[in-house]
This record gives C-alpha cells, structure tokens and sequence, in this order.
C-alpha cells in the first residue's frame, strides 16, 4: 500500500514506480479535439517535456498534433499555489486551474489497498 500525500510528486513516483532519475513537476495540459478545448492536470518529465501523466486519466501521453489538428495535445509545466481549499496551476504563458486539494486523492485513494478499504465500503 503507498501511503503519503497524494498531493505531491513523491506519490506518482510511487505509485508509477519512475525512478528517480526522471525529474518530475507540475503541468497543465490542453487538449483539443473537434474545436472543443480541456484543461487537464498533468506531471511532466522535465527531461522529456513532451511526455506526461494525465492525472485524472491515470495514463502516460504525449504532446501531438494527429489528424491535421482535429487532435492537439499541448504540455504547459505548471507551479502550483497552495490556496484554502484548493490549488492553483500557473503556466508561465498565463494559462491556469484550479483543483480541489482533493482532487488526486478522489481519483486514487480507491485504487489503492488498504486492508480498511473493505470495512470502510460496508458502512
């Protein structure tokens, strides 16, 4: 079971196992398909900017173009401030979100063990 903070980089080094040579920071990603535009929570490899984690899809991706632009995936590297209740992403072109503190935790406290993970689901 990986315990901590989910809200740190130390967790999805955990939890991806990528080892510490790969340097890793915060990124906002944009991604456009059909003219239709997300903001998307990222970790990026600072050594390889173009490949990232989508938080919220728990996958690694790219940044491409495919389709003569019909999909546009673009990575933003992030710095990330500490607010009440959530943080704020902020790209140095201007780009930002903002995400509940619990926002990683949603995601992927459930796929995590815990041996209380049964008894908390009874109740």
């Amino acid at each position: 079971m990986i315990k901590g903070n989910y809200n740190s980089l130390s967790f999805f080094r955990k939890y991806f196992q990528i080892p510490a040579s790969q340097k890793l920071s915060w990124a906002l990603i944009t991604e456009t398909v059909r003219g239709e535009t997300e903001v998307r929570l990222g970790v990026v490899f600072t050594n390889h900017p173009n490949v990232y984690l989508d938080v919220a899809m728990r996958r690694f991706f790219w940044e491409l173009e495919f389709f003569n632009g019909h999909i546009v995936r673009k990575v933003y590297p992030a710095r990330r401030i500490a607010q009440k209740d959530t943080f704020l992403y902020v790209t140095e072109g201007g780009l930002s979100e903002e995400f509940p503190k619990s926002f990683i935790a949603d995601i992927y406290f459930p796929s995590v063990y815990s041996s209380q993970l049964f008894i908390e689901s009874l109740f």
